[in-house]
């Protein structure tokens, strides 16, 4: 009975001390494999650091890449477009256009050395011009800069007619300002409007352009009707004006912005040189130009 005892007892000790270099061998896989999976860790750490460093570095260097770049090209576009010789008073050159010019080649226009255009897009509260679509889709496709003009009414309300410009011309970033045509027409050529009619009139559309386009519109006009209507009231806009003799300044003595100096110009991309178009120049240099530029 004894050794039975005893027996069971060198059984239990020696299962113990089995357990106990079990356990031991087990604690020691676990620390081998944790200072392994702990190396790994850090590795990978270190790596993803790495990376992410490399990562944030080339951002920062392609920044300053650009940077630069902007910087020299900024620079070289103010050196080589800010001067103003005496052979070319007025580098910057443009066309309008309405549907009485029929066909145009927008891309031959440009080759031609064109820098801008105006195009008829509306005029009252209904009329939309009929080959609008057409010229605003391919000027927008050359590297010209387009805007559109509308051709005021006073028979109609000045709220009616901004809305007809607005439906029918694009929000653009890149486009000129809109531009309100102020002509006489009709029975207004031999009775001209009221100045007050006029101006009440004038002044909605221009108020409404404004705050659709966020854009302050130009007002288009000739000599005798700036000098009447115009002249002292519409300081804060600028003026198309035309002009055949492209005067230095308007007759108050103000800046003009564009002036339409003919209505006989020719191309042979327009209507294949059967049509007239008009003819007009930007008053500054193709530095100043650039003002357009995403407004």
């Amino acid at each position: 009975m004894r050794t039975k005892t005893r027996r069971r007892r060198t059984n239990r000790r020696s299962r113990n001390r089995v357990a106990r270099i079990d356990s031991a061998e087990t604690s020691r896989k676990r620390s081998v494999r944790s200072t392994r999976n702990g190396n790994r860790n850090r590795k990978h750490s270190r790596k993803r650091q790495f990376s992410r460093t490399t990562v944030i570095g080339g951002l920062i260097l392609l920044v300053l890449a650009i940077m630069i770049f902007s910087a020299f090209r900024y620079l070289f576009l103010y050196v080589t477009e800010s001067y103003l010789s005496a052979d070319d008073r007025y580098p910057v050159e443009g066309v309008d256009v309405s549907t009485y010019q029929l066909e145009i080649d927008w891309k031959g226009l440009e080759s031609e050395g064109v820098d801008f255009a105006f195009i008829k897009a509306t005029e009252g509260t209904t009329h939309v011009d009929d080959r609008f679509a057409y010229n605003w889709e391919e000027a927008n496709r050359t590297d010209l800069k387009v805007g559109a003009y509308h051709f005021l009414s006073y028979d109609t309300a000045g709220e009616t007619q901004a809305e007809n410009y607005i439906n029918i011309v694009e929000k653009k970033r890149s486009s000129l300002p809109p531009v309100v045509d102020v002509e006489f027409y009709g029975k207004y050529i031999d009775k001209h409007p009221s100045r007050e009619k006029l101006q009440t009139t004038l002044n909605i559309v221009l108020e409404k352009l404004e705050q659709h386009y966020k854009k302050k519109p130009i007002i288009y006009t000739n000599t005798y009707i700036y000098n009447t209507y115009i002249s002292g009231e519409y300081d804060q806009y600028d003026i198309w004006i035309s002009n055949p003799d492209l005067p230095e300044k308007l007759p108050d003595e103000r800046e003009w912005t564009f002036c339409q100096y003919t209505f006989k110009g020719k191309s042979q991309y327009v209507a294949n040189g059967k049509k007239y178009v008009d003819r007009n120049v930007f008053n500054g240099t193709k530095w100043e130009f650039r003002k357009y530029d995403g407004k």
